[in-house]
């Protein structure tokens, strides 16, 4: 009878430890998911903004063949191009004739990155 007993209260014992063991284990995990998914959001966030320099640096390169070669398929004025799609994003570019400057922007999702360049001669 005694053995009975003493099992029923180890059997109690047991089964609190293995809950706690469970619940630290489930924290545990939640909390490596919750890393994963921040560090995939970052990662994301770090390509687009790669994405976005690219595209703007379309931009300042299509701008300067434009000045080069004297011309405007556009008709905007030589050295601008209207926004543009290309992949994911869109680019475009501003010249500005007083402060010999080109300036291109590239978009993708929510990043957005702006080059700019002086230039003496072309």
């Amino acid at each position: 009878m005694k053995a009975r007993s003493r099992l029923i209260g180890k059997q109690g014992a047991v089964l609190i430890t293995t809950i706690i063991i469970l619940t630290f284990l489930a924290v545990l995990g939640m909390s490596l998911i919750a890393f994963l998914f921040s560090r995939t959001a970052y990662s994301q966030m770090q390509l687009d903004r790669l994405r976005a320099l690219y595209l703007a640096e379309s931009g300042i390169s299509k701008a300067l063949w434009e000045l080069r070669f004297d011309v405007d398929p556009d008709g905007d004025g030589q050295g601008n191009i209207p926004k543009k799609k290309l992949g994911d994003g869109f680019f475009w570019a501003r010249h500005n004739f007083q402060t010999s400057t080109l300036t291109g922007t590239g978009e993708v999702n929510k990043a957005r990155r702006v080059v700019q360049i002086k230039y003496s001669a072309i």
